[in-house]
């Protein structure tokens, strides 16, 4: 049938015709429903007529539907309306890399960046068994707020006659090759066909790789690799044309024209075989490596870092050949996991001879503990007696390791046998072991000193400025075991600082000004942390503890900080490096009782969603940049956000009023804490209302619900030496100003009111840890208290009707419970678990990851989506990098 703009298909009007090819063509379409863009694809006829196909083609669709990457156009459904069949997707605007290319090449360090974010996208898919089999320029987008988009994943196995990976027919490998490319109007394809692909071979990931390369090379240099005047020309090129480097930009790093070699081997068994890999190598793009031409000679470094990529480590992992550390000399780069056991950010350390790792993992049962694993082999295994451990870090001659555990700092030896504790250790951030048998560890109150015989108290090496400073925390020892430095949490706006102390005291120097990072120590001379999300180091002189020059690049796409500027980085003495790569990247989503997605409203870095009284509208906090944090209010059903909050400024936790039309958040204004009111509309007056005089400087506050009846707003602080503490604030005496509520040495935290704003729901750690507890609110801090958990929880909310309370399980199971309420007291059920929700852990213990919705038929949540794949990256002799 014929189109026209402003045709109806289903709830998709279409706007204009934006593409046509052999995939059919595509109009740039409105959801009506949801009121965003949409990419049609409309399928050929020749494609529709073919029952068997279609049914093989919806089977695909589903699969490609399920690739969820930032880098992948997400494909939404596929539909039939009045004989078309066409699939909706994700639109994209932006200049495509074709007509980009038209213009002339790329600068070096763009190219590189896109295809590193191209092969980014590439490894989610594969690891997903969606193979692309047609990147090329005009696959590739690049929108204007930077972001690189591939078009089109998967389409070209779904579209083909038989739905096999290879056929006969070369060309049915292509679907951008239809009659007309035969005839020679189009060339593209053929261009970046790999070799087994223009054989009509069986193909796999290794074809994407090649063309990977091919995608590379011609944004470095403006000209397609392999050109001919006829299709057959060009796969004859494809097949046996020289592969002439020679064209690249003369300031093409070395490691670049590697990569590009190892891409565009013919020979896929001795090709690239993973796009991770060149991610990895591309993750530095401005660094030549020496050894560069020996790997392009299929040295046994990229065989071994190849095979270490594809290697999870842990249980019931078959064995490769490697076993033994590799040489010295060999830049090795693999990755660390366990297997169904969540790996914890930060909290992992290298032996001093970068042969072992010592990781957190947390399994089913929520509760940490620590793993050890040789680097020369391939299984981990857990160190007895370590549950609830945190910030490992080695002993010296690496026999031991210590670790903290419920407020006591212990060592283990490596032969199984039972932990010994050392001393107490109060809300430790961070600790490092000398030759001498020292150890050192950082608090909120100063850097502690305590022998690692045990037997004595921690002493007190450092003391903090409680009018400037927060904690001294991270202590590394220099090599000469005397000296360290650390890092301040400071109290004011002139930014946190590392410091430079010595075990007899006086007084400490400052060597840097940072925005956020814990610390790392390398003998050979430099001082390592975080800057924004890059792993850098600076040079240092270990005699005098000064610094020069500027800082170096190591390592790029750092996972997020966690607790107290906790950087997921580690380094050893003999020059390896451990690092967590990945984002905060998540998705606001709407789901069904059962957990099913019933469509995503956004992606980004977002907290605390919290749906209005009606359910029609959305408020939650976004993070745009490092301290900037936003509040939005979204109309869901148009599709329409309004920014409530000042730009510029950290505000969060958004509460509604009870008829919907004010919006309750706090804000750091100034040097301190307040909660705003403010209309929820936006546009209105703003009102102050303070916070709590008890909250600690510069200490965490958040709000947590309003009551229904409009009486109360529930928030929690931080309270020095008590933990989080909960408040109440009456609404209809502003005078009052913040009453405390509940408090104690336990942290209280994550609240709730009934819908009869009789009741708290709230977490708590009075057991030892998080569970979830029920109140009346008459009964503040009294001892009438309903646990309602088993096995920790966090995060409680009501239903509207009040009959049901939800939580957060420390599995990160959604948890409901039937509850009775009446001023006899409350009645409640076992908890059944409904379906996981995975969340990123920074997001805290005081936001709030999902809300209920008002009709009780769906919840909104917060669900990870980059958070990379928390695994712990090894790289060997990363110092080559800085010579």
């Amino acid at each position: 049938m014929a189109l026209e703009p402003g045709q109806m298909l289903s709830h998709y009007r279409l706007v204009e015709k934006i593409g046509e090819g052999g995939m059919g063509v595509v109009w740039k379409a409105t959801d009506t429903t949801l009121d965003r863009d949409v990419a049609i694809k409309i399928l050929p006829d020749a494609f529709v007529a073919e029952t068997e196909r279609i049914a093989r083609f919806e089977r695909e669709a589903r699969l490609l539907a399920s690739l969820d990457h930032p880098g992948i156009a997400a494909v939404y459904g596929l539909h039939l309306v009045d004989g078309v069949r066409f699939l909706a997707m994700e639109y994209v605007p932006g200049e495509d890399l074709a007509a980009r290319l038209s213009h002339g090449p790329l600068p070096v360090e763009d190219a590189i960046d896109i295809v590193r974010r191209v092969a980014d996208a590439l490894e989610a898919a594969h690891e997903q068994h969606v193979i692309h089999r047609d990147i090329k320029p005009a696959n590739v987008v690049l929108r204007p707020d930077g972001a690189v988009k591939v078009l089109d994943f998967g389409l070209a196995k779904a579209l083909s006659p038989d739905g096999v990976d290879g056929s006969d027919n070369a060309l049915s490998m292509s679907p951008t090759m239809t009659a007309a490319t035969v005839a020679g109007v189009v060339l593209g394809t053929a261009s970046y066909m790999s070799p087994e692909q223009a054989r009509g071979r069986p193909v796999d990931r290794r074809t994407d790789i090649w063309a990977l390369g091919c995608l590379l090379y011609e944004m470095l240099t403006a000209q397609r690799l392999f050109t001919g005047e006829t299709v057959s020309d060009v796969l004859a090129a494809v097949l046996r044309a020289d592969i002439d480097l020679a064209e690249l930009p003369g300031e093409t790093p070395a490691t670049v024209r590697s990569l590009l070699a190892r891409c565009l081997d013919r020979d896929p068994r001795t090709r690239l075989q993973d796009a991770g890999e060149a991610r990895i190598v591309l993750a530095a793009p401005g660094v030549a490596d020496e050894e560069d031409e020996p790997r392009r000679e299929r040295g046994m470094i990229w065989i071994a870092a190849a095979a270490a990529v594809a290697l999870v480590a842990g249980i019931g992992v078959g064995r490769l050949v490697l076993t033994s550390p590799p040489p010295p000399q060999q830049n090795l780069a693999l990755q660390v996991s366990v297997p169904d056991r969540e790996t914890v950010t930060g909290s992992f350390a290298l032996s001093p001879d970068g042969t072992k790792l010592v990781f957190l993992t947390r399994g089913e049962g929520g509760e940490p503990d620590l793993w050890l694993r040789p680097l020369g082999g391939f299984d981990a295994r857990p160190l007895p007696g370590t549950a609830g451990a945190r910030f490992p870090f080695w002993a010296p001659d690496g026999t031991e390791i210590a670790f903290f555990a419920d407020g006591v700092l212990s060592r283990i030896a490596l032969d199984g046998s039972s932990p010994r504790r050392v001393a107490k250790a109060i809300d430790p951030h961070g600790g490092t072991w000398s030759q001498s048998g020292v150890i050192l560890f950082g608090t909120e109150t100063g850097v502690f000193n305590v022998r690692a015989s045990g037997g004595a108290q921690p002493v007190a090496v450092t003391e903090v400025d409680e009018e400037a400073e927060n904690a001294h925390i991270w202590p590394v020892f220099l090599p000469d075991g005397r000296r360290f430095v650390f890092l301040t949490d400071s109290a004011t706006d002139e930014g946190h600082r590392v410091r430079l102390a010595d075990l007899d005291g006086g007084e400490t120097r400052t060597l840097l000004t940072v925005i956020r990072s814990n610390l790392g120590i390398d003998p050979a001379g430099f001082l390592l942390l975080i800057q924004e999300s890059q792993l850098m180091a600076y040079r240092m002189d270990m005699d005098s503890g000064a610094l020069s020059g500027d800082p170096v690049f190591v390592a790029n796409e750092i996972h997020p900080l966690g607790a107290r500027h906790q950087a997921p980085f580690a380094v050893s003495a003999s020059g390896a490096l451990a690092y967590q790569h990945g984002s905060a990247i998540v998705e606001l989503v709407r789901l069904d009782l059962d957990g099913a997605s019933q469509g995503v409203i956004d992606t980004g870095r977002f907290g605390s969603p919290v749906l209005s009284p009606d359910g029609r509208r959305l408020a939650f906090e976004e993070e745009r940049s490092a301290g900037e944090w936003l509040i939005w209010v979204h109309d869901l059903e148009r599709g329409v956000r309004t920014l409530l909050s000042e730009r510029g400024v950290r505000s969060g936790s958004p509460a509604w009023g009870p008829r919907g039309d004010t919006i309750y958040y706090n804000s750091f204004v100034g040097d301190e804490w307040t909660a705003l009111r403010e209309p929820a509309g936006g546009g209105g007056a703003v009102e102050s209302l303070g916070a709590p005089p008890e909250l600690l400087e510069t200490g965490e506050f958040y709000l947590l619900d309003c009551s229904p009846d409009g009486r109360w707003l529930l928030a929690s602080a931080e309270i020095k030496g008590e933990g989080m503490n909960l408040f109440l604030y009456p609404l209809d005496d502003d005078s009052t100003g913040w009453i405390p509520w509940r408090g104690g040495p336990a942290s209280q935290s994550n609240g709730a009111f009934s819908a009869d704003s009789s009741w708290i729901v709230f977490t708590s750690s009075t057991s030892g840890r998080a569970e979830v507890y029920l109140t009346p609110v008459e009964a503040g801090g009294g001892d009438r208290l309903r646990q309602i958990s088993a096995g920790g929880g966090n995060e409680p909310r009501f239903s509207a009707d009040g009959t049901r309370i939800y939580y957060r399980s420390s599995e990160q199971d959604l948890v409901a419970v039937e509850v009775e309420l009446s001023e006899d007291g409350a009645t409640a059920g076992p908890p059944e678990v409904q379906f996981a929700v995975r969340v990123p852990l920074e997001l805290g213990y005081w936001r709030n990851t999902f809300d209920v919705a008002p009709d009780h038929k769906s919840f909104v949540a917060i669900r990870a989506t980059d958070t990379g794949d928390r695994s712990i990256r090894v790289r060997t002799r990363w110092r080559a990098a800085l010579d």
